[in-house]
């Protein structure tokens, strides 16, 4: 089996069993304070690339109509997270008509779970609008009241299930919860009626939110191999469909998504998508239950750069994840892989092997973002030893407890190793 991945380099494997995965980004940008941690949303700064944020001193817009052009019914998750058409949150005909001047240039900003578009005015005004499309508005919004910067300085807004409008020099910005969806905006240079004139377009506009298996997803559990269900996991549901969303700290600071992109018989295939842009891709095998990462995406430690690595698993043998491991339960995994990193044009051989071990706990009360819950700890340590051309050039050791809730998952990780400390709790999910 081989994998090839442009963009990333695998620096360790920090196998699942502990942390489901649990992964870092050296280097990436920290998460915002508050607003849309969730997905990792900036509240007033620009795509990359974007042009920049206007001084205080931009002018004021002109006044805009009283009226936006006819409604038409939007599903924000029908837009294309890839292209322009994330900014067919508001056409040109709506932004001139609500802010009183058509924009010179508009920025998609495709995420998972998230539909975005930053507009830019020649006369040096900005604004930006996002919708969340993977969770609850509601959740999102009370997952957000957590940080103090959040309220601070708003007022109650008389605008779908619940919203505020804070004001900060010539910015103004809402959080609002609108047909179900969480949404975002702010401007920067335009007068506060204006922004909420905005919004109040989305009331008419937006569809009710529904869950993503009412939407003719499919969302059913992986295909039964047995009684059971091959896949059938206690602590880590495999689901089509199925998201989690949490916030890293410590070595990194960042948010991800991880998502099961594709279910079959005997195993699945799940992805992490950062905040900061990275891509991390796994693969696993399911047994009675027993659940076993095929690849260092399983759980890597990871850092965005023009380079590639392709890889072979020599040797795969134990398991990552028991089907229902219980209080005192021991389990091991052993993973041999070996391949080519190409670095600016230097090719070197590289073989690394992992030694995993963990051990269950007990059943523990643990709080975090996304509720309360009652959830098994989990211990694991993990030495990884690497060779580059044949030798051994260093050994990475990490120690780390996890929680997994029944039927929920990972809701909380914290672990070190050899590059620092490194946190994770559960903001939001959703299990189809």
């Amino acid at each position: 089996m081989k994998f090839a991945y442009l963009g990333l380099i695998l620096v360790a494997l920090i196998l699942p069993a502990c942390s489901a995965g649990t992964p870092s980004t050296p280097g990436a940008s920290p998460a915002p304070t508050a607003v849309s941690q969730p997905v990792g949303a900036p509240t007033a700064t620009p795509a990359a690339g974007a042009p920049p944020v206007a001084a205080t001193t931009a002018p004021t817009a002109t006044k805009p109509a009283a009226t936006a052009p006819a409604a038409v019914s939007l599903d924000p998750r029908a837009l294309d997270t890839a292209g322009m058409e994330e900014c067919a949150l508001l056409s040109d005909s709506d932004v001139n008509a609500l802010l009183g001047q058509t924009p010179s240039d508009k920025t998609p900003e495709a995420e998972v779970n998230r539909t975005a578009c930053y507009y830019t005015f020649s006369s040096g005004q900005t604004f930006y609008v996002t919708v969340i499309t993977g969770y609850p508005g509601r959740q999102t919004y009370d997952n957000n009241l957590q940080y103090p910067d959040f309220t601070r300085g708003a007022e109650p807004l008389s605008l779908g299930e619940i919203a505020i409008v804070k004001e900060d020099g010539d910015l103004v910005t809402i959080y609002a919860v609108i047909n179900g969806w969480y949404i975002e905006m702010n401007g920067r240079g335009f007068a506060r009626q204006a922004v909420i004139n905005v919004a109040r377009l989305f009331e008419e506009r937006l569809v009710a939110y529904y869950p993503p298996a009412d939407a003719g997803q499919t969302a059913t559990p992986v295909a039964q191999g047995g009684s059971a269900g091959a896949c059938r996991n206690t602590y880590y549901p495999v689901v089509q469909g199925a998201s989690w969303q949490y916030r890293l700290s410590g070595v990194s600071n960042d948010t991800f998504t991880r998502a099961i992109t594709a279910v079959r018989a005997d195993g699945f295939d799940d992805q992490d998508t950062f905040g900061a842009g990275t891509i991390r891709k796994g693969g696993w095998s399911c047994k009675d239950g027993n659940l076993i990462a095929l690849t260092p995406g399983g759980g890597p430690t990871v850092a965005a750069a023009g380079e590639q690595f392709t890889f072979t698993v020599e040797s795969n043998d134990g398991v990552t994840f028991p089907a229902d491991p219980q209080p005192g339960q021991t389990w091991t995994q052993n993973i041999v892989y070996s391949g080519q990193q190409t670095t600016a044009g230097v090719t070197v051989q590289t073989r690394n092997v992992a030694a995993l071990l963990c051990k269950a706990g007990n059943v523990e009360k643990v709080t975090v973002p996304a509720g309360e819950f009652q959830a098994l700890r989990v211990d694991c340590t993990n030495k990884i030893d690497v060779y580059i051309s044949g030798a051994l050039a260093f050994t990475l050791n990490s120690a780390s407890a996890a929680w997994h809730a029944p039927g929920v998952g990972m809701v909380k990780s914290s672990g070190t190793s050899d590059m620092g400390a490194t946190d994770i709790v559960l903001l939001a999910y959703i299990i189809p």
